[in-house]
């Protein structure tokens, strides 16, 4: 089959390796779409040590090829996504419900082939059948997706509440769009105004700040004098959980979803005489059906953020077009 294989950093090629064996409780997906995330160009660029070649691919969606001898509820040729993060299911964490905190976790596209591959081996009880009515391409966001209502979540009760996103990148948008159906007062922050722009002209945020152009501190506090009450990091960098700290209200929370590619200084002060809540926010656990139900009432749009669809013939031009990273492009999909 072909596949597209991390070699080393900046250096991806299109091999033909055999097609997955699958155990008695997995199924082999025929791979339609992958979408290219944020991890994947963080190893792309050389930024984490895993064994290669490596068949990179986590957030995909396809068609069930093949089932295994004890699988009883997927049918070949069901329309399919799936999660990546394999947990052990024993562990402490497992077993209090937080699977994705599980530290002998093995996740596809990291530690085991992914999904930029034409087929893909995966354990049965991580795939979900989707809707007729949702593209491929669009069941491919299904796990940023999944990530972002997972962090809102957390939040808990949001009507009438002030909101700020720091970063209007994929699962930033994703954020914006559950947090308004949440009833919350939205305020998108970002330094690409194409992203801003279809935030607001979408209706996902209520108000966007362009942090190169404006003081977002200044800009909130004509809005808000205390501060926001909630704050959603969605960048991962110290200047901007800097900032998320700052624009938070007294007794606020703050939450963080931004993966940090090294360690941060940051004034933990505000979090002392704030008295700010911060949370950690890790992939997802249990989020995928409640966000498939959201696609079926047509809650959430997931098609305005796919900006580049490649074939798989051109997934090394993929990669290299969507490492060079502007505000014009959003998701990257690659169609296999």
């Amino acid at each position: 089959m072909r596949s597209i294989q991390y070699i080393k950093p900046n250096n991806l090629k299109c091999l033909d390796t055999p097609k997955p064996k699958i155990k008695v409780d997995e199924v082999l997906l025929k791979i339609k779409s992958v979408g290219i995330c944020g991890t994947d160009l963080h190893i792309y660029h050389g930024g984490m040590n895993l064994t290669t070649p490596l068949i990179m691919g986590h957030e995909f969606s396809g068609i069930i090829a093949g089932v295994g001898s004890q699988v009883k509820n997927l049918k070949i040729g069901e329309r399919v996504v799936g999660e990546h993060v394999i947990s052990c299911g024993v562990c402490h964490y497992c077993l209090i419900g937080k699977p994705n905190l599980c530290g002998d976790s093995k996740v596809i596209g990291l530690h085991r082939p992914g999904a930029l591959a034409e087929y893909l081996a995966i354990p049965a009880n991580l795939v979900y059948k989707i809707p007729h009515s949702l593209s491929f391409d669009e069941a491919s966001l299904i796990e940023p997706l999944s990530i972002a209502y997972y962090a809102v979540q957390k939040a808990g009760f949001l009507l009438g509440k002030k909101v700020a996103v720091i970063g209007q990148g994929p699962i930033g948008l994703l954020v914006d769009q559950i947090l308004k159906n949440s009833g919350a007062y939205v305020i998108g922050i970002d330094i690409f105004e194409p992203r801003l722009e279809l935030a607001k002209k979408k209706g996902w945020v209520d108000r966007v700040i362009n942090s190169k152009k404006q003081s977002v501190t200044k800009e909130i506090n004509k809005l808000m004098s205390e501060g926001v009450d909630i704050c959603f990091e969605v960048v991962g960098q110290e200047i901007t959980i800097e900032l998320a700290l700052e624009i938070t209200r007294r007794a606020g929370d703050v939450f963080i979803l931004g993966v940090f590619e090294s360690p941060s200084k940051i004034n933990l002060m505000h979090v002392v005489k704030k008295e700010l809540n911060v949370h950690g926010s890790w992939t997802c656990a249990f989020s995928f059906p409640p966000v498939i139900e959201l696609l079926i009432d047509k809650k959430i749009d997931l098609k305005s953020l796919i900006t580049n669809c490649y074939p798989a013939s051109r997934g090394i031009k993929a990669f290299k077009e969507a490492a060079s990273y502007s505000g014009q492009r959003i998701k990257s999909i690659i169609n296999f």
